[in-house]
């Protein structure tokens, strides 16, 4: 399979700590309260 052409890498991240939420390429630490993050985007069980 191939990706569309429209299509970017970018996923959503969600801080643990305030739910701050963000669309980027990837984001380590929170902008607001300097907490985890989790990539939202990713199918979870």
């Amino acid at each position: 399979m191939y990706p569309a052409p429209h299509a970017d890498d970018r996923s959503y991240y969600e801080c643990r700590n305030c739910g701050h939420r963000k669309v980027t390429d990837s984001l380590g630490r929170c902008p607001k309260c300097n907490g985890r993050t989790r990539n939202i985007a990713v199918a979870r069980e």
